[in-house]
Formats: C-alpha cells, sequence, structure tokens
C-alpha cells in the first residue's frame, strides 16, 4: 500500500525520479588534484588530460598548419590531375 501522502507516481521509489538514496551531500566541493598526484596514484590518463587543459591556448591564438613534402604523402592521398 502506498503512502497517500505523496502523489502517486513520485519519491525515490518511483520509476525515472532520482532520490537520495546513497546519502550523498548537497554541498557542491570539488577536490582539484595536481598533475603529479595524479601520476602517482597510477591515473595517467587522467593526469595526461589535465596537462593537456592546463597547457592548451587561448581559442584566439594563430593555427599553425604543418605541410608535408609531397614525397611523403602516401600515394592513395596526392592528385590525380
Amino acid at each position: 500500500m502506498e503512502d497517500s501522502t505523496e502523489p502517486q507516481g513520485l519519491g525515490p521509489g518511483a520509476a525515472g525520479q532520482s532520490g537520495d538514496l546513497q546519502g550523498l551531500s548537497e554541498v557542491a566541493d570539488a577536490d582539484s588534484e595536481s598533475v603529479e598526484e595524479l601520476v602517482e596514484e597510477g591515473q595517467t590518463l587522467e593526469a595526461e588530460t589535465i596537462a593537456g587543459v592546463e597547457k592548451a591556448s587561448d581559442g584566439e591564438a594563430q593555427v599553425r598548419v604543418h605541410e608535408r613534402p609531397e614525397d611523403d604523402v602516401p600515394e592513395e592521398y596526392r592528385d590525380r590531375d
């Protein structure tokens, strides 16, 4: 029998509803770890991701284009004019 004080279909037990069944804190906090700490803990993928974000330049930076000599380009990518 359902609790009559709560509208039908609502609550943490209802499908599609989010409830605090895990006792998670409502206070948002972020504990950032340094790249060195992540590496020490064996989390190299995360460390590389953080390092890449920290080293990223702003979106206004000039784009550098690298050209390869034509003899380095595989045959299937060459123009056949």
